[in-house]
């Protein structure tokens, strides 16, 4: 009964712990402007520098805007992506994405990178 009692204590506490150390790691919102493609099933921002970012989420209010200029406003995240097959070794890698959580039009169309 002790034992018990006391890995539950200890369990407890981790979660806890790393319960305050993701509070500690939340970013404030970021915005970013360009172009919106749609390719090979994802969303793509390419802002005015060429940088190509990859999108996730809100897909529902992305599609009205490809090949328009939109501003997001989201937050730097990852995914995981991989082609495991049942038996080999694992494939699995992360994915830099930016989860979007708001999507603002700028214009109908998009200008060139660096334009």
């Amino acid at each position: 009964m002790r034992k018990t009692l006391m890995l539950t204590l200890v369990l407890l506490i981790s979660a806890v712990w790393l319960q305050a150390q993701d509070a500690g790691q939340t970013s404030s919102p970021t915005t970013i402007q360009g172009c919106l493609q749609f390719t090979k099933g994802h969303y793509f921002l390419t802002d005015s520098g060429g940088t190509a970012h990859q999108l996730s989420g809100q897909a529902n209010k992305l599609q009205a805007h490809v090949g328009h200029t939109i501003e997001i406003t989201g937050k730097p995240g990852t995914r995981t992506v991989g082609t495991t097959v049942q038996g080999s070794a694992s494939t699995a890698k992360t994915q830099e994405v930016f989860k979007v959580a708001s999507v603002k039009h700028v214009a109908d169309t998009c200008k060139a990178a660096g334009n």
